[in-house]
């Protein structure tokens, strides 16, 4: 039977000009065809396939048919496809959602623009570069760039932006994955961004309420705790807060984190549950205070800082009865029989699953997916402004935190340069070798040898036959988990922390967390790229041949050293 249509809402190709004559999008401000839309599909839902529309099922295949034999057991609300290719996502896509009785929401990470996907999209840095570029037209043209390339593979529900403080520079999941530790720089920026993708037909979700970055545990390996108290929550976090709902973000993804002095547990912080279990928190603060009216999703539901806390079968249950509306990696055949019988146990109330499946619609009639579940090619001239955007950020984004005097580095013409790079690289994460701060610097004529996590006798020999250095230290939060800490990781070699002393020309670059001089307060010099984007590498280049001044800000606090009494050492308590 052929879906009703729905008006367009979107103009997928509009013009940075264009931006201010239409006003943000707001959440349930659907037109009457939308509207209508939506309560159709709403009264003709069986309980099952209400409960169907509450999950999200993630599979690594490139079938198309895998998917269509699901929906016609269980018709889910949304899916996420992992491949690396852009024309297989694609493909699929568009199979699901021609047969697809009610359009698919399709969810992807895109936390820095779709170049997920490998030679696909427009390569930006991470979202903490954007916070030390601090420039609101270009964070909405990553909006722009994000949407117009997100629709064209199918994907029309983003999970960002990252709107955590980083309060704690030890956490090991926010970093460069977040604006800053500034409410104020974070909110005004992070709205542009909501509203850029919201505008060109994509929806947002800002994540992890009630807040990552006070915890130095990782909420993947354990719940963790913002263990602000409320009023000091109230002022930081969730000032942020009701600026990105004020913004009229579609989607709000809590983590599996507690906010225990709210919820009633300030003497036993690791008692309170996440958030993702707390009815306390996501329907008596996230809606009922803040007054967010939108979809709630769940955090990834396969992280331990949730199946610690809860049996299998009770997972989605409790999750459903906190007051999650779309549970995140769901097993159909598992979980949606789990949901059925609370039902009809009197644990979950239709009233609720069907006011979540409103919710989930709702979402579906504003992005337009019933007219057009894929948006058109990016224009030649879209993806050469995305381009530049993109390199821009980069060029504004470099910070140098010790050793401009250092700037810029001279070197004679055909110099032999070493490149170190020290990464603990994740191919499932995209993270490879800094292979373009090696080309550009080919280009400017320099002879260059490479070395990856090279061991120290190694090192030292191949240094001193070379006229510079330029060590490059990959920290990045997720590269693995449970610390983004230099010290307690193993590179296969001490050399390079003190490799300054030894030779003359030894230069620095972090491309990602912006935190090292806690770890290496001893190096002469350290520019900041916050990520190995392509675009960063030859930005920090650039910066350190003086072709260009570094404008970077610094977006978060540095640590220091933490002192203590001797007698307040908990050892001797």
């Amino acid at each position: 039977m052929e879906r009703p249509r729905i008006t367009d809402k979107f103009s997928f190709n509009q013009t940075p000009q264009e931006k201010g004559k239409r006003p943000p999008i707001m959440y349930y401000n659907l037109t009457t065809q939308q509207q209508q839309w939506v309560d159709r599909t709403l009264a003709a839902l069986t309980l099952e396939q209400a409960i169907a529309q509450l999950v999200n099922v993630t599979r690594p295949v490139e079938d198309a048919g895998v998917w269509l034999r699901l929906l016609e057991q269980w018709p889910v609300g949304c899916m996420s496809l992992r491949t690396k290719s852009a024309d297989a996502y694609q493909q699929v896509i568009s199979a699901v959602q021609q047969h697809a009785a009610i359009p698919l929401l399709v969810v992807a990470n895109m936390e820095h623009g779709a170049a997920e996907w490998p030679g696909y999209g427009a390569d930006f840095p991470m979202l903490m570069a954007a916070g030390a570029a601090n420039d609101e037209a270009l964070i909405a043209e990553l909006g722009r760039a994000t949407a117009v390339e997100a629709r064209h593979l199918g994907v029309n529900w983003v999970l960002t932006p990252d709107i955590d403080l980083n309060y704690n520079f030890d956490n090991p999941v926010t970093n460069i994955r977040a604006l800053g530790d500034k409410p104020e720089l974070v909110s005004r920026l992070a709205c542009a961004l909501i509203e850029a993708l919201q505008t060109h037909g994509v929806a947002a979700t800002a994540k992890h309420f009630p807040g990552d970055g006070m915890d130095d545990r990782d909420q993947h390996l354990v719940t963790t705790v913002n263990h602000l108290p409320f009023d000091q929550w109230l002022a930081t976090y969730g000032e942020v807060w009701r600026r990105a709902i004020a913004a009229g973000v579609m989607t709000i993804m809590p983590g599996h984190i507690s906010l225990p002095d709210y919820q009633g547990h300030r003497a036993d912080p690791d008692a309170a549950a996440p958030a993702t279990l707390s009815r306390k928190l996501l329907i008596e603060l996230l809606r009922q205070e803040l007054g967010f009216t939108g979809l709630i999703v769940s955090d990834s539901t396969s992280m331990a800082g949730l199946t610690t806390r809860a049996a299998p079968a009770e997972r989605i249950v409790a999750s459903l009865a906190a007051g999650i509306d779309l549970y995140l990696g769901a097993e159909p055949e598992r979980d949606l029989p789990h949901v059925l019988q609370a039902v009809r146990a009197g644990r979950l109330t239709e009233e609720e699953i069907y006011a979540s499946a409103r919710r989930v619609l709702t979402v579906k009639a504003q992005l337009n997916l019933v007219d057009e579940p894929l948006g058109p090619a990016p224009t030649a001239e879209q993806q050469a402004a995305f381009a530049r955007a993109a390199q821009t950020m980069a060029d504004k984004s470099i910070t140098v935190l010790r050793g401009a005097d250092q700037l810029p580095v001279r070197l004679p013409p055909g110099a032999k340069v070493l490149t170190v790079t020290v990464a603990k690289l994740n191919p499932f994460f995209g993270q490879k070798d800094l292979e373009v701060f090696d080309e550009e610097l080919r280009q400017r004529g320099f002879a260059v040898e490479h070395l990856l996590n090279p061991k120290t006798a190694e090192l030292q020999e191949l240094a001193q036959q070379c006229d510079a250095v330029f060590v490059n230290i990959c920290v990045t939060p997720l590269a693995t988990m449970g610390t983004a800490r230099i010290a307690l990781d193993s590179f296969g070699t001490w050399g390079w922390r003190a490799l300054f002393t030894e030779h003359p020309h030894v230069f620095y670059t972090s491309f990602g967390s912006p935190y090292l001089l806690y770890e290496l307060p001893h190096i002469p010099n350290l520019l900041v790229a916050y990520g190995d984007a392509e675009v960063s590498q030859r930005a920090a280049v650039k910066v350190w041949l003086g072709e260009m001044e570094a404008q970077g800000v610094l977006p978060v606090t540095l640590p220091q050293v933490r002192v203590r009494r001797f007698e307040e050492n908990s050892m001797l308590a």
